[in-house]
């Protein structure tokens, strides 16, 4: 009997609302800088920008109002390879 009551105790937890941040939450900026390369300039951004964002949330914490900057864009001619270097930046939750 134990494990269905368990069972039971977990699909309850999953269908309570989970608590989002208000917006007071949010106040610490954040900011991180990361290098992609890729066959294509889009790719190199692509990758570099999801590499900055996941910088951003390593620590886990929940982030609003992204913004991204390209720092860098080189080509590579003699090797077709695109390197980008982006900046993500968001308002996180302390």
């Amino acid at each position: 009997m134990k494990p269905l009551l368990l069972s039971a105790t977990v699909f309850a937890a999953l269908l309570l609302p989970v608590a989002s941040a208000s917006a007071a939450d949010y106040t610490v900026p954040r900011s991180a800088t990361q290098m992609a390369s890729a066959r294509s300039s889009s790719a190199a951004i692509e990758g570099a920008g999801a590499l900055a964002r996941g910088a951003v949330l390593a620590d886990g914490i929940d982030c609003v109002g992204w913004r991204y900057a390209i720092v860098k864009l080189e080509e590579h001619p003699s090797v077709v390879l695109y390197t980008a270097t982006v900046r993500a930046s968001a308002i996180c939750v302390a």
